[in-house]
């Protein structure tokens, strides 16, 4: 079931892409088409999700996966978010298509590479694991979320700055704009323009907290429990906090490596 995951993980990162930061079209593209439809618009492919879900509830678990394929075959399926394309993973495992759905979960994996849905992918590789029983496997995916998240956020940060940068162009250029003079600075740029987004604070917050040694332990505290191996939580998220901070990209070979120094799991 298995035995492909490094290679597919190694197609899509052989020039970094599952790191690197790219532009999330798919949420751009739902935010641009939500915010031009009417309130009481649902999509095509909103509605076939609406009956699979419902297919779900009755246990009918093989016609639900058609009814949502059907939905990412609709003509407006670009509306559709990466979360909305992980259900099918998950009720392929529901219909006892274990390998079809682990399948469908790195082919997701390969095509979304955008750091928002790099993220969500990652954490949803490591609930099906665990749903398979596959505890040890499922502790690499929960590292290995984290590090989505991190890369994630540092590309919230960068994006922070730069906007700040771009506005203090503007501001120069077009004097009646907002001055930043009376809201609360949070940090500079390199050009030393003053950053007043009160996300950037939030996005740092979150990235020192993400690589943690106290915040690393406390994300895979159930897993390692789960996995019968709670008395390695420490020595593990010492090691993985030292990895976080040191390297500015993840390799999930990487990440796998350090945990079989202290647990074997392939």
């Amino acid at each position: 079931m298995f035995s492909k995951l490094f290679n597919l993980f190694r197609r899509c990162s052989k020039e970094d892409k599952c790191g690197r930061a790219e532009t999330p079209s798919v949420q751009i593209k739902t935010s641009i088409v939500m915010s031009s439809s009417s309130s009481s618009y649902v999509s095509n492919a909103r509605k076939l999700l609406k009956e699979a879900t419902q297919l779900k509830k009755s246990k009918e678990y093989d016609a639900a996966c058609e009814k949502l394929r059907e939905a990412y075959e609709a003509s407006d399926a670009n509306e559709l978010m990466v979360k909305e394309r992980l259900r099918l993973p998950m009720y392929l495992q529901l219909a006892g298509k274990n390998d079809e759905g682990w399948k469908a979960l790195n082919e997701l994996n390969v095509e979304y590479v955008d750091v928002f849905s790099q993220a969500e992918i990652a954490n949803q590789m490591r609930v099906f694991l665990q749903k398979e029983k596959q505890f040890k496997k499922a502790i690499m995916f929960s590292i290995w979320a984290i590090a989505k998240e991190i890369e994630r956020d540092v590309q919230n940060v960068e994006g922070s700055i730069e906007n700040t940068d771009k506005m203090a162009e503007l501001r120069a250029e077009y004097d009646f704009l907002e001055d930043d003079d009376e809201k609360e600075i949070y940090g500079y740029t390199s050009n030393g323009n003053p950053i007043t987004d009160y996300a950037y604070e939030l996005f740092l917050s979150r990235l020192t907290e993400a690589k943690s040694i106290e915040g690393i332990h406390q994300r895979i505290e159930k897993d390692m429990k789960k996995a019968k191996l709670l008395e390695l939580t420490q020595p593990l998220a010492n090691d993985i906090s030292a990895y976080f901070s040191q390297k500015s990209h993840y390799r999930l070979e990487e990440v796998r490596d350090i945990i079989d120094k202290h647990v074997n799991v392939v």
